[in-house]
């Protein structure tokens, strides 16, 4: 089964388009499946004007151990190396365990990531 995290990503349309060809780039010749592409579209994916959110649920986010998984963030620090602005959340299931950053000026978004957590009683 394994650890599980939700995941989302804002960026702009730009921004989405450079990480999809780099993951493409970064992913041909391999037998594994690519999280995203020009071809595939992540999980969640939502776009408003120059902005597009994001993202995975329930994924196994192991960064630097999935291939798939260390695409998407080194696709994430081209991203900031260009000055292309983006917001990354990942929610793991600890209540601890809650990644924010925002990189570049996020002022540019028209849509926003944030934490959130949510309490179910069964």
């Amino acid at each position: 089964m394994g650890y599980r995290s939700e995941v989302r990503i804002a960026t702009t349309k730009e921004g989405y388009g450079q990480m999809c060809d780099r993951i493409e780039l970064a992913s041909a010749g391999f037998s594994t499946y690519p999280l995203m592409g020009p071809g595939r579209r992540p999980e969640f994916y939502e776009e408003d004007s120059d902005c597009v959110v994001f993202g995975w649920d329930s994924i196994k986010w192991y960064d630097g151990f999935l291939a798939d998984v260390t695409n998407v963030t080194d696709a994430l620090d081209k991203l900031e190396e260009d000055g292309v602005p983006y917001e990354f959340c990942r929610i793991g299931e600890s209540w601890e365990d809650i990644e924010f950053r925002t990189v570049g000026n996020n002022d540019e978004l028209t849509m926003h990531v944030e934490p959130s957590v949510y309490i179910e009683v069964l």
